[in-house]
């Protein structure tokens, strides 16, 4: 499946923006207490949920990095075409409606349950994301189909780099569900 790039490039940006701005009016001016509220013994609370984002962006972002400061790919091309093990999993962590429809295990390596965060993640987070911003901005010229990306679960599969980008966009899509959700029930309990 084709994609225009900077439609693709323009709605992960204003995912980001809208997740940036979530974060500003209705996370920030939580109480730590309501940080680490969980609805249940065995359920992230908001700080682990944002830590397991960082987990992800601290395997992608230096991978990111490399490709676009040295791309095998160069070509600038108006379209991307989405490979099918990328659609595939862009359509499992993709939320429909604002709906999270396929659950899924965390990998051991990006699972922060149970560790001791303070609101500094929050702060962690929105630098990290500031990077794929800057990242995103300076895609001019790089091969989104043709440049390879590793997945956080395997080194042996990769993604093409337009894919990747999605794919790392839509699982943080997915998460701020989880993470409205928590501030929802805390509001209400």
């Amino acid at each position: 499946m084709k994609h225009q790039t900077a439609q693709i490039v323009q709605e992960l940006t204003d995912l980001i923006h809208d997740q940036l701005n979530y974060l500003k009016e209705h996370v920030i001016p939580l109480e730590e207490e309501d940080l680490q509220w969980r609805p249940s013994k065995y359920k992230w609370n908001i700080l682990e949920v944002l830590e397991h984002l960082i987990r992800f962006g601290e395997f992608y972002i230096p991978k990111f990095r490399h490709i676009i400061a040295y791309p095998k790919a160069l070509k600038n091309s108006e379209t991307y075409r989405s490979g099918a093990i990328g659609r595939w999993a862009i359509k499992q962590a993709r939320p429909i409606d604002g709906v999270v429809v396929n659950k899924a295990k965390s990998p051991s390596k990006a699972n922060p349950f149970l560790r001791k965060l303070t609101r500094s993640v929050i702060h962690e987070y929105i630098e990290q994301q500031k990077v794929i911003l800057e990242l995103l901005n300076n895609l001019d010229g790089v091969d989104l189909s043709k440049n390879h990306v590793p997945i956080i679960v395997t080194n042996w599969l990769k993604l093409n780099l337009g894919d990747s980008l999605r794919l790392v966009v839509h699982h943080e899509e997915r998460h701020f569900i989880q993470i409205n959700d928590l501030v929802n029930k805390k509001l209400d309990a």
